[in-house]
């Protein structure tokens, strides 16, 4: 059966209950066929056109390098936080086995916010292999968000040891895959620093907050529900969005009257949301400046707004607890909870005022 047949296969009515089982029980499934999927349909001819444009690939020596890729067509790995999650999985294995870990992500490039830290990820454009008699592309995709679900961290886990000991020269993996929690903020702070720039932004902000630990954070994840932009997701009615973003309001002066003594740092993709908090002039309140993105939706997007995305991450990160406004309509983001493994913070999620 081709892939069509398949896909027709799973489309019909026997089809769809099946897939929904193996889906759920064998964790296999999915994740194998969509990297069939992916491979056939979109990676097999990106890498073609990309070795036809490539002058030549230099070989630096080593007899196989991991890479962890984000392509501007490979928007299916998700935003931020699930990238930054995949990177330091593959990672993770690597390290177990001994074996070169390198990362390319664009269009973002991720040298402009993130610099080496105690590992040296980068590689340079012409050690990059694009022929796939020698490059082996894949995808590792994550369908259960937990965590902390250890049957799919297995499943993950074998078959990225399976992709790996493909014998090719290198091994290029778009992947949103799930890792240890325990394991997270100790691998990313090997990975990563942030680079000067980003850093002057952040000890900026930590001393009008007070310090590290001295300020709580509170994180809504809009997606379009106010208009703001097309990601996902239901929108609002016009008329109903200033009732809602009225809760919201609400939601953050309850939790301030829970830590009264502490600033509170508010994030949120809606610019709507946030100049309307803004208005009303809250002492504790402090907003930073600048527009958010998600960048499975965004490629093209500006420095300054892919910078304002890993500010409001090491941010979080630094807060006293952290919290995520959750309600039916708003998206269960993993950002807040990512950024506050990355220095062990207190993660709460509350619920959006009635």
């Amino acid at each position: 059966m081709n892939w069509s047949g398949l896909l027709r296969f799973i489309n019909s009515g026997i089809g769809k209950p099946l897939y929904y089982i193996a889906n759920r029980i064998l964790y296999f499934t999915p994740i194998l066929l969509n990297n069939k999927k992916f491979r056939q349909t979109l990676l097999l001819q990106m890498y073609k056109e990309r070795q036809g444009k490539q002058a030549g690939h230099k070989d630096n020596g080593e007899p196989k390098n991991v890479i962890y890729m984000t392509q501007p067509e490979t928007t299916f790995t998700g935003g931020l936080s699930d990238r930054l999650r995949g990177i330091v999985a593959i990672y993770a294995e690597c390290k177990r086995q001994g074996l070169p870990f390198r990362i390319v992500f664009e269009p973002l490039h991720l040298e402009d916010y993130l610099a080496p830290n105690e590992y040296d990820w980068r590689i340079k454009d012409d050690e990059i292999c694009w022929n796939t008699e020698k490059v082996f592309p894949c995808v590792m995709l994550t369908y259960h968000a937990s965590s902390r679900n250890r049957y799919q961290h297995w499943v993950q886990s074998t078959i990225l040891k399976y992709y790996i000991r493909k014998p090719y020269e290198q091994i290029h993996i778009y992947s949103n895959m799930i890792c240890r929690d325990r394991e997270y903020g100790v691998l990313f702070n090997e990975l990563f620093k942030p680079t000067k720039e980003l850093q002057e932004q952040i000890d900026y902000h930590l001393e009008k907050l007070g310090g590290k630990g001295n300020y709580i954070s509170c994180t809504f994840r809009f997606r379009q529900l106010l208009g703001d932009f097309k990601e996902g997701g239901d929108t609002l009615p016009v008329d109903e969005r200033k009732p809602y973003i009225a809760r919201c309001i609400k939601t953050v002066e309850e939790l301030h009257g829970q830590y009264p003594e502490k600033k509170l740092l508010v994030t949120a993709d809606s610019s709507t949301f946030l100049e309307e908090l803004n208005k009303k002039g809250l002492p504790y309140v402090y907003i930073m400046p600048g527009k958010v993105v998600h960048i499975g939706f965004t490629y093209d997007a500006n420095h300054s707004t892919y910078l304002k995305s890993f500010l409001d991450m090491y941010m979080i990160s630094y807060a006293d607890t952290v919290h995520l406004v959750r309600d039916k309509l708003m998206y269960h983001s993993g950002f807040p909870y990512r950024a506050a493994l990355l220095n062990g913070t207190k993660y709460k999620e509350i619920k959006l005022t009635d």
